[in-house]
């Protein structure tokens, strides 16, 4: 981890960005290009000058999660995780960690004390061993979903 640096990601490197959670198999080119152009909510782990992990939020003013979550979807100013991906070389040694703490600092400097996530059964439990709390399970486009939150007032 020494040498990996987290920066606020760019212009110059969204495509990189946009191969690397699209090699994750989380959503389409499409979307994935769609959500990463807001450049000022995601941040890169940088190994050398190579994109090696991605993170990023989102408020839910399109209410993505409502269907699923129902009178529990905590409204459209709550803050996200959006997509998060590490490089599959990268898994298992704290670059994960390092973005959702930067996003944390991030969130809480905008004035939340909270961070949701919906999480797919694959890495449920990665975020509960971040800290997050199950709110709720559900599902979205028939996929099933974990709805989780993490209080920022409490460290782990």
């Amino acid at each position: 981890m020494d040498k990996i640096k987290i920066l606020p990601l760019t212009k110059t490197k969204l495509n990189e960005a946009v191969k690397l959670v699209l090699a994750a198999e989380l959503d389409t080119r499409e979307e994935i290009e769609h959500h990463l152009e807001h450049i000022n909510a995601h941040y890169m782990a940088l190994d050398g000058e190579k994109v090696v992990g991605v993170i990023g939020w989102y408020q839910d003013n399109v209410k993505y999660a409502t269907e699923a979550m129902g009178d529990k979807f905590p409204g459209e100013k709550t803050y996200w995780v959006g997509f998060f991906a590490v490089s599959e070389k990268y898994r298992g040694k704290a670059v994960g960690y390092a973005l959702l703490k930067i996003l944390e600092e991030v969130v809480k400097a905008k004035g939340t004390d909270e961070l949701w996530v919906v999480s797919v059964p694959q890495t449920r439990f990665y975020y509960l061993r971040q800290g997050f709390k199950l709110v709720m399970e559900g599902y979205i486009s028939g996929n099933k979903k974990y709805f989780m939150v993490k209080d920022l007032n409490i460290s782990n």
